[in-house]
């Protein structure tokens, strides 16, 4: 166990070191705090085929609601360790200075996975018409993500680097750096907690993400 977790702290100062690899001048970097909370609900109609829908609120750093969200999606296994999916959201955004603004997200995304013993490693592209940053413009994202099964324990630790593609500007957005773990409730449920790095390649700006998630399967 000792070891594994070395392993996880390494990667994920190596992730970290080589988004600022690039960053190397005085300009003053502004950094901003969210708080995000999540329900995830997933059903299996069919054999290969899941239903999901995810209510979410995000919070900012004073802890007011910054935004609400509901995301519905649909994937499909059509052979081991392959996943094709989409999915749709809709937010909302309350402003004080201005109306309530109303948004749509479409996604779609094609996800491998394979069990390397006690590691599982995959690789996610996501398709989606906007990032919560631009609310218009389309991105492509790139996504590794590892996760490891400790014998003997509920937890399973995750590490994951995330490339925002902005297609109109072909140019990488911003880097996505994740660590966090699950805790597993019982064979339908489990918590989870975790922190992101929004780690801007444009602008002088870093964005620091804690996540705390639910998940249910009927």
């Amino acid at each position: 166990m000792h070891h594994t977790r070395h392993i996880s702290i390494r990667l994920l100062i190596l992730f970290i070191a080589a988004g600022y690899a690039g960053r190397v001048n005085s300009q003053t970097v502004t950094n901003e705090f969210q708080t995000r909370t999540e329900v995830k609900l997933s059903f299996e109609p069919l054999d290969k085929l899941t239903l999901s829908l995810n209510p979410e609120v995000r919070w900012d750093e004073s802890f007011s609601v910054g935004k609400y969200m509901l995301e519905s999606g649909l994937s499909y296994k059509p052979v081991k360790g392959l996943t094709l999916g989409g999915s749709y959201r809709f937010i909302i955004n309350p402003r004080t200075t201005k109306a309530t603004e109303y948004l749509h997200r479409f996604a779609l995304f094609t996800t491998y996975k394979k069990k390397i013993e006690r590691f599982e490693p995959s690789l996610r592209v996501k398709y989606t018409n906007y990032t919560e940053d631009l609310s218009l413009g389309e991105f492509l994202r790139y996504r590794a993500k590892l996760e490891y099964d400790i014998k003997g324990s509920k937890i399973t630790p995750v590490l994951s680097a995330e490339a925002f593609h902005y297609l109109a500007g072909n140019q990488i957005y911003k880097m996505r750096y994740a660590i966090g773990a699950e805790y597993k409730l019982n064979k339908k449920s489990s918590l989870g907690i975790g922190y992101m790095l929004d780690y801007y390649m444009q602008d002088y700006r870093n964005k620091h993400i804690i996540t705390l998630g639910y998940k249910y399967k009927f």
